[in-house]
């Protein structure tokens, strides 16, 4: 099982906005799924936290999500240059343009 999520997942550095309400923090996405996201972020939020997500493209187009957190990493500062902190989120309503463009990528 471990072999499909590893194909599942690919590498990518985007510009993501996030909050349970007002998109009032800011990260970069280290991984991307068909359902799901990792956030690379120092304002990592409570698992099971409803958050929506704005997320910036290539082509700076936006796309708007949400999702709910599952897990959150928190690093401690001297550990950071070995492990980052960050959030696992998993995508509800996935808008079919995300799914387009992670799949292009994942070829």
């Amino acid at each position: 099982m471990p072999e499909k999520r590893i194909k599942d997942r690919v590498t990518k550095r985007l510009s993501v906005k996030f909050g349970t309400s007002e998109l009032n923090n800011n990260g970069i996405t280290s991984n991307l799924s068909p359902t799901g996201i990792f956030i690379r972020t120092n304002s990592g939020l409570a698992p099971g936290t409803p958050v929506n997500v704005e997320l910036t493209l290539p082509d700076n187009r936006i796309l708007n999500m949400k999702g709910t957190v599952m897990w959150t990493k928190r690093v401690h500062p001297k550990l950071a240059e070995f492990s980052r902190n960050g959030m696992g989120i998993i995508l509800k309503d996935i808008p079919e343009e995300y799914i387009k463009f992670v799949t292009e990528l994942l070829k």
